[in-house]
């Protein structure tokens, strides 16, 4: 590795850790969410101090790491969990489903997704009905 394959290395891993720290200033966050990272952009997504309209934003990145960011995040809007629940991702679908504030309609349709382990977290939320 060269040395500047390492330095960047090492600029992005510093990155993700001020990403994932729960102490890190919010305007620090906002700018790590547009980092070209997208690793960074994802730790920045499940931060809990991230404002709510930056959440709104990670929402759409293309990748789906961040999307699901932004679905484990307990500040995400209930209209962005609506959205990110018919995500083509399942990795995003299951955090959705996980999501204590996913709605319960929401939850009832996931319960019949394709893929196993979005069923499976259906199950672990606690405010799923009871059929």
């Amino acid at each position: 590795m060269t040395t500047t394959t390492t330095n960047i290395k090492s600029t992005s891993d510093n990155k993700l850790a001020v990403a994932k720290n729960l102490n890190t200033p919010v305007d620090v966050l906002v700018k790590l969410s547009t980092d070209k990272h997208w690793h960074v952009r994802g730790a920045v997504a499940k931060n809990p101090s991230i404002p709510v309209d930056v959440l709104v934003n990670l929402s759409t990145d293309k990748y789906s790491d961040v999307r699901t960011g932004v679905a484990e995040n307990l500040n995400t809007p209930v209209d962005v969990l609506v959205k990110l629940s018919t995500d083509e991702d399942p990795f995003v679908r299951k955090y959705v489903a996980k999501n204590l504030n996913t709605p319960v309609d929401v939850l009832v349709k996931l319960s019949t997704d394709k893929n196993l382990s979005v069923r499976e977290y259906v199950a672990k939320n606690p405010n799923t009905p009871a059929s």
